[in-house]
């Protein structure tokens, strides 16, 4: 936000145009957990454009070991037409072309069938300022649909999701979760999926690997 800000193209000025930027992929991966107390710092730049899609990139810091990283991709959509605006010359800006990271948010592929775990319905709380669910919300309902003993066994190392369509204040969402049960040996990735009346409004997945000593 407050780099988006800087560069001319933050929350004010897209609102000036009756736009707003809307997160359509994301994956984080992390090497480390920070502790309660500890500080971290945040790095980010865009990447260049790709068709509709503006790149931002992310590391996160804690001192002067990167613990984490994340890629994302936005579209900039015109909030009374609910179409994407965005091309080279709507934002003007100077991308890192430098670096980026290995890995980009990919299209998400359902290949499990999956089971039904929760359902949860849209509160005022979970919105952001455009009215749709707030991108951590989704992440809180995956979290809240594991079982809970895999808190305790395993460690979350990377999350990736898709967002394919809104939700707002009311709809109720149903999470859906591949049944196999992550091995105490190796990592392992777990499919969901959020529909409302039957069609999908996300993807999601999370790669864990077992806990070995104390967190």
């Amino acid at each position: 936000w407050m780099h988006a800000t800087h560069l001319g193209h933050g929350h004010a000025e897209t609102l000036a145009g009756k736009t707003a930027w809307v997160l359509t992929r994301q994956k984080v991966v992390m090497t480390a957990w920070p502790s309660w107390g500890e500080k971290i710092s945040i790095r980010t730049w865009i990447r260049p454009l790709q068709g509709p899609f503006a790149m931002r990139d992310f590391e996160i810091l804690k001192g002067e070991e990167i613990i984490g990283t994340c890629s994302t991709s936005w579209v900039l959509m015109n909030i009374e037409t609910r179409t994407a605006v965005l091309s080279p010359l709507d934002v003007p800006f100077e991308p890192r072309t430098d670096f980026r990271l290995p890995y980009d948010a990919k299209k998400i592929t359902i290949t499990h069938a999956l089971e039904p775990r929760a359902t949860f319905e849209v509160r005022n709380s979970d919105l952001d300022m455009n009215e749709h669910v707030n991108n951590t919300r989704y992440v809180q309902w995956l979290l809240d649909s594991i079982p809970r003993e895999w808190h305790r066994q395993f460690r979350l190392e990377e999350y990736e999701v898709n967002f394919l369509s809104e939700t707002h204040s009311g709809d109720h969402v149903d999470i859906l979760m591949s049944p196999e049960r992550p091995d105490e040996k190796d990592s392992f990735m777990v499919q969901f999926q959020g529909v409302r009346n039957g069609k999908p409004v996300f993807a999601a997945e999370m790669k864990v690997t077992p806990v070995t000593g104390p967190e």
